[in-house]
């Protein structure tokens, strides 16, 4: 009986509760026979259900995360730094430590394990910039503070400030590259995002050693795959970040950076 009470709390919902509007919508034009006028909101049905409750998604992130399995960080090479990408962290006024977490938080504390376990002299964090009360702020100057004040790092912390996105990760750490005479960095960052940061970091001139982390699809995390799903936000978000990779990669290609 709770499962079915929760089912119906998640039709109650945004995402379920524009799928039963939706749904309607197509019912009431198919019974009328207005068959062009179907078109639209039937595309539309279909992509909002295939999208959010079914496996379409899970499936479509975990084949980018599928390439990069997890690694063993007692086998990993030592390497002149550990860079951590960004995309997980906002600065944030309400919490005590100054930071709020996100989805993609993992890849830190990943960062921050490679780094006890003597993998690199240096931990570079990198990220995007926010729009505060009092500004724009940093997300890597965020995290190298609390990173710092909390004493979590064997090895100094180092922040890229703020970064435009993944390439312009790349170009600052291949400036450093350049600088100190590294030879190769651990990239710590989402394992579906890591095919295209490791193509541009390498691109831009650093060599790399994969350290995958972060992983979102159930299958990827040993959990069971629900094939057909209440319409669910999740499902939406994954869908998104499968995407946001795709168009990602090809805009990279077409810029020159991959």
């Amino acid at each position: 009986m709770t499962s079915y009470l929760r089912s119906l709390a998640d039709f109650m919902e945004p995402t379920g509760m524009v799928w039963l509007m939706l749904s309607a919508w197509v019912v009431i034009i198919f019974r009328r026979r207005q068959w062009r006028a179907l078109i639209l909101p039937g595309a539309a049905w279909l992509l909002l259900t295939l999208t959010s409750a079914t496996a379409l998604s899970q499936t479509l992130l975990g084949s980018l995360e599928a390439q990069w399995a997890p690694v063993d960080l007692a086998a990993l090479p030592e390497c002149d730094a550990v860079i951590v990408l960004g995309g997980g962290i906002e600065p944030s006024r309400s919490e005590p430590a100054g930071i709020h977490f996100s989805g993609g938080g993992d890849r830190l504390f990943a960062g921050l394990t490679v780094a006890k376990k003597g993998k690199g002299k240096l931990l570079v964090v990198g990220g995007g910039s926010f729009k505060m009360s009092s500004g724009i702020e940093s997300e890597a100057d965020a995290v190298k503070l609390w990173v710092e004040a909390w004493q979590l790092s064997p090895v100094p912390v180092h922040s890229l400030g703020r970064c435009l996105d993944t390439h312009d990760e790349a170009v600052k750490v291949s400036a450093l590259a350049v600088k100190h005479g590294w030879k190769k960095v651990a990239l710590v960052t989402s394992a579906y995002h890591m095919t295209r940061a490791r193509a541009v970091f390498e691109t831009a001139g650093t060599a790399v050693a994969a350290v995958p982390r972060n992983y979102a699809s159930s299958a990827m995390r040993g959990q069971s795959v629900n094939w057909l799903d209440v319409p669910n936000a999740t499902n939406l978000c994954h869908f998104e970040a499968w995407m946001h990779e795709i168009i990602g990669w090809w805009a990279y290609r077409l810029c020159g950076w991959v």
